[in-house]
């Protein structure tokens, strides 16, 4: 039985070095992640779900419509399956204006495809100034928002982007990313996509699908898989990702109260309302602990957690996995400060950081 707002998918697809097969039903009210080490098989599982890969075996349905089925001898165009596609690099018409790039993208759209205003596009993605300019006077963070917002003027069922933001700098990555989480909250537009940044991920996802070897290892949300690619050769700083409630708004001392897990956390001042839900993000480096808690001190967040679970790390330091209750906080320390308090699986303890130290996304 067919699900509506569902991507199901069953592939085969043979490569040089592994064999893709993935057999996964993905809910299409979020944003989902695809993580793994390189040469995994991101990409090319992407590339099955946009028809971009002809000898993919199996079937593919997207809201209750089948994009693929070898068996059948079903093959649907990328063009006919209503998705938008954004790769790595910008890929715009060097010879036309930003103007020019846009409107080439809404004459090709068929009449059902123009369904999103292109005022509310413009306004979302924030090029409304780049307008006028020419694609060879954008930076690589412009370009980029340009590609989005002329695959956004189709109007896709579901949009696929292969590490997206892999080509710009962490600034210009970190401009981008609330407007790619807003874009999927105002036009309710899926989003699947394939990055080798944890901080990306935890920034952007919901949901994740780890792969390996060709295969999905793991499929779960982002907050709990978010590290757990460590012994797969992934570099990337180690972190947590927190799902939270805006509590309230502190204007004199220029900071907000959330929530996470029943714990009261303090963060710098957000501009949200309160109620909503937001996801936070901690690196592992800006928690230490204690044996008690924190008196008389600056550190404004202090609370109690138990060490669920221990990883030795190669640098002389040890990464402890501490739980809050249904969520996690990863936290890496040295192994000094590990002996030192006499830690373990099963020790209560209290996670203490600065509350410049949580980044709300």
């Amino acid at each position: 039985m067919m699900e509506s707002n569902t991507l199901q998918f069953a592939l085969e697809l043979p490569r040089d070095h592994f064999h893709i097969k993935v057999e996964q039903s993905l809910s299409l009210d979020s944003i989902w992640g695809i993580m793994g080490s390189s040469g995994c098989g991101k990409t090319s599982l992407l590339r099955c779900l946009a028809g971009l890969e002809k000898g993919v075996q199996g079937k593919i349905t997207c809201n209750g419509r089948t994009w693929l089925d070898s068996e059948q001898g079903v093959f649907l165009p990328p063009e006919q399956r209503g998705i938008g596609y954004i790769f790595q690099e910008a890929r715009l018409f060097p010879h036309l204006t930003v103007m020019g790039n846009l409107q080439f993208a809404l004459k090709r759209a068929t009449p059902d495809q123009s369904a999103l205003s292109f005022d509310d596009i413009i306004e979302q993605v924030g090029i409304r100034h780049l307008l006028e300019r020419t694609v060879d006077k954008l930076s690589g963070g412009e370009k980029q928002r340009v590609a989005i917002a002329r695959t956004l003027v189709n109007a896709p069922s579901l949009l696929l982007m292969d590490e997206p933001l892999a080509s710009l700098d962490w600034s210009s990555r970190l401009s981008i990313m609330p407007c790619l989480k807003q874009i999927q909250r105002e036009f309710n537009i899926p989003v699947v996509f394939v990055s080798h940044s944890k901080e990306e991920v935890a920034r952007l996802a919901d949901n994740l699908l780890l792969m390996h070897q060709g295969q999905v290892i793991e499929k779960g949300s982002c907050r709990r898989l978010i590290n757990r690619l460590e012994d797969q050769g992934n570099n990337d700083q180690k972190l947590s990702a927190l799902d939270a409630t805006v509590l309230e708004h502190h204007p004199h001392y220029g900071l907000t109260d959330i929530q996470v897990d029943g714990h009261q956390l303090h963060v710098g001042q957000l501009d949200i309302p309160e109620n909503t839900q937001v996801r936070v993000v901690l690196p592992a480096s800006e928690i230490s602990l204690t044996l008690t808690p924190l008196e008389s001190s600056s550190i404004l967040n202090c609370i109690p957690v138990h060490v669920a679970s221990v990883q030795e790390q190669g640098n002389h330091h040890v990464l402890l996995c501490l739980s809050l209750g249904e969520q996690e906080l990863i936290c890496q320390i040295t192994r000094k400060s590990f002996d030192r308090l006499q830690l373990g699986v099963g020790k209560d303890v209290f996670a203490c950081f600065k509350s410049s130290g949580l980044e709300v996304v």
